[in-house]
């Protein structure tokens, strides 16, 4: 992907929490403009917190109440000069406002729709609300984590975060980008019906196989890779210091027992290949265990990648943070003296990941839209604000400061 490759592309992003925002954050990055349609009078799109500012980075907010006709008129000449329309709402929200598909293509006929839902917009559950703790279970992927009693120190491995909503953001840029190429291709629009299940779901594929030809389903957390010995999670020196470990060939084997100082291993004849290692693995790792119990896990880390054994200490978010490789690649991106966000997940040779700005305020655009979009004049401007049909933060400012001087 080419930088910049959406440049000259307008998106009417109206969608929110999760999902459909880290979508249209990487549609931003790659060049589009991205014009976050937002409502001043629902408290969940006035209240901004941490995550809001992370999967919202490079976009536009218009805030409008779009329960007035002024302000579903607003939105239908922006969608009118927009190339891409994406939404998750639930079912039947935007027909009530006269923005579902059928009704958006009247307005531009090549438009790419995106419709972003749990189970999909067609078929007999397509009304069920549903949120990404909930389709964790209902995807299988809870079961596969944590059946049974949950663990609370196992990050990440539980209903919550919920992998759901990044899972389905990530197809839904893919879709995205090929009906754009698509409609280069044939001038033609796109509806997509994007279901959080059915993105979940395809990303299961070890346990289709497993299930279709007869095998057991791995238990929840199971600490092992297939068909490697060693293998699994490894308690290093400190309480909660974890190295993983898998060992995948004779060549291999014989340079981690040097490593870890007990070359010995490779003469036991319980280990003598990989396939009596496998056979071996609980009685293998058990010695593991005990050989790694008091080792220093940033040393042994390092002597085992630098002479080619797999292995990597378990990390978390601020161990990734502070890692100077993962700094120097530009995965995160400064926002600002307060907080970094997250960059394409991919790098140009130059270095290039995206360019992400601040999240915006809420109706920090709306005056630009308005006048340089849409060609609206201020003395309208002035009454769509004050009639509450459209929210700019600018005009607010300026009469906070208005009456603070009066006082």
């Amino acid at each position: 992907m080419a930088k910049g490759a959406l440049t000259g592309s307008r998106v009417a992003d109206f969608s929110w929490v999760i999902a459909g925002p880290m979508a249209t954050k990487a549609l931003a990055g790659m060049g589009a403009e991205v014009i976050k349609i937002e409502s001043h009078v629902r408290p969940e799109f006035v209240h901004r917190d941490p995550l809001f500012d992370v999967v919202n980075n490079s976009k536009k907010s218009v805030a409008l109440d779009l329960a007035r006709p002024e302000a579903r008129e607003i939105v239908e000449q922006i969608i009118a000069r927009s190339d891409i329309l994406v939404e998750n709402f639930s079912a039947g929200v935007m027909g009530r406002w006269g923005l579902d598909y059928e009704s958006v293509r009247k307005i531009r006929p090549d438009i790419i729709y995106v419709s972003g839902s749990g189970v999909g917009r067609e078929g007999p559950q397509r009304d069920v609300l549903a949120y990404g703790s909930l389709l964790e279970a209902f995807s299988g992927r809870a079961n596969l984590v944590c059946r049974g009693a949950i663990n609370s120190r196992m990050e990440a491995m539980g209903i919550m975060p919920a992998w759901t909503d990044p899972a389905t953001a990530m197809w839904e840029v893919f879709a995205i980008l090929l009906a754009v190429h698509n409609r280069h291709q044939t001038g033609e629009g796109a509806f997509i019906d994007l279901s959080m299940i059915e993105s979940t779901i395809a990303l299961f594929s070890q346990s289709l196989i497993a299930h279709q030809s007869g095998q057991a389903v791995s238990e929840p957390g199971l600490n092992q890779e297939h068909g490697a010995a060693p293998s699994g999670c490894f308690r290093c020196g400190a309480d909660d210091e974890w190295l993983a470990l898998s060992i995948c060939s004779d060549a291999e084997w014989r340079t981690f027992c040097s490593v870890i100082g007990q070359p010995h291993l490779t003469d036991d004849p319980r280990f003598q290949s990989q396939q009596q290692r496998v056979a071996a693995l609980a009685e293998l790792n058990a010695i593991i265990a005990k050989c790694l119990s008091a080792a220093d896990i940033d040393e042994l880390e390092q002597k085992l990648r630098s002479a080619g054994v797999n292995a990597s200490r378990s990390r978390n978010m601020a161990d990734i943070m502070a890692d100077p490789v993962v700094e120097a690649s530009g995965v995160f991106q400064q926002q600002g003296l307060s907080h970094r966000t997250t960059s394409l997940p991919w790098v140009e040779a130059d270095g290039w990941r995206g360019e992400f700005l601040p999240a915006p305020r809420l109706g920090e655009h709306s005056l630009e839209i308005l006048r340089d979009l849409l060609a609206v004049n201020d003395d309208r401007i002035a009454r769509l604000h004050q009639d509450g049909a459209v929210y700019a933060a600018a005009l607010a400012e300026c009469s906070a400061v208005a009456e603070a001087g009066v006082a």
